[in-house]
């Protein structure tokens, strides 16, 4: 959820919601210093929360060429003219378009609709990575844009996946082990232009669902970001699924949207990979 913004135009009837990136980022600080509570009943009648902490999974930005934003300074563009290694020696790579912004024969920076103007897949093990928001301040120390980016101002392939892994319940009890299921969530980040087709280009796919993200807001003036795609582990149908076929096949089926989308974007997802390797042993 993000704090609902208006466009600024000169027809108030023809703005749209949007975000910026940072106010989603914010919006994750809580859940990412003590977890976010989800309410469950087990087979007893038992009611328990289950707490789980948001990690930055995988993310993709697609710059608008044609918005103000995309003729900004980049992070490539450095002053003293040495170029800048935005490699990493751990094994998170993050790659602050080394693709997305271009060289045109005078010199000066471009963004192409083609490429990411910035990328990051996680392949730190789970144990050792940094909460949602701790890590994404990580990655704008490097990519300022990772903040100050707006959602109108993406194209809507862009997209994120988010990790969430338990660490306890409230109250504890001998099941558990049985509450140990991990997730991993796919958002779209970019929000529709109304009256104009700014955020459509013929060479980026736009992410399944990203026409009715305009209309996910609430009465409070949020806009919700409705996951299109989900992976699990250790997810045990006879817990989660309570109505058993109907919940089933929506996680399956929310999986494989997943799986068309990487596969579209040309993305080898490390999480996702090993989420699908373990699926069919746990979900049950």
């Amino acid at each position: 959820m993000t704090s609902l913004r208006m466009r600024r135009s000169g027809d108030a009837m023809d703005s749209s919601p949007y975000f910026c990136l940072d106010d989603l980022w914010e919006s994750f600080r809580e859940w990412s210093a003590y977890g976010a509570g989800v309410p469950l009943v087990l087979n007893g009648g038992d009611s328990v929360i289950q707490y789980y902490v948001p990690y930055l999974s995988a993310i993709q930005l697609y710059a608008d060429p044609s918005r103000p934003v995309a003729s900004t300074r980049h992070p490539l563009d450095e002053s003293d003219g040495e170029s800048t290694d935005f490699s990493s020696e751990s094994s998170s790579e993050t790659d602050a378009a080394q693709n997305g912004v271009l060289q045109s024969e005078d010199g000066d920076a471009f963004v192409s609709a083609s490429f990411p103007i910035f990328e990051h897949l996680e392949r730190d093990p789970p144990y050792g990575r940094e909460p949602l928001t701790d890590k994404v301040s990580v990655l704008a120390d490097r990519f300022p844009a990772l903040k100050t980016f707006r959602s109108c101002d993406l194209l809507p392939s862009s997209w994120m996946s988010v990790a969430w892994y338990p660490i306890y319940r409230i109250p504890t009890g001998p099941t558990l082990k049985d509450l140990d299921a991990c997730f991993l969530t796919f958002h779209c980040l970019a929000t529709p232009s109304k009256g104009k087709n700014t955020n459509s280009h013929p060479t980026t796919p736009a992410c399944p669902g990203f026409e009715g993200i305009g209309h996910c807001t609430t009465a409070t003036g949020r806009l919700s970001l409705p996951a299109f795609g989900l992976a699990s582990y250790k997810l045990r149908s006879s817990l989660w699924a309570s109505n058993g076929a109907p919940e089933q096949e929506s996680v399956t089926s929310l999986m494989q949207e997943a799986d068309n989308w990487l596969r579209c974007v040309q993305v080898d997802h490390p999480d996702f990979r090993f989420f699908v390797s373990h699926f069919g042993a746990t979900w049950r």
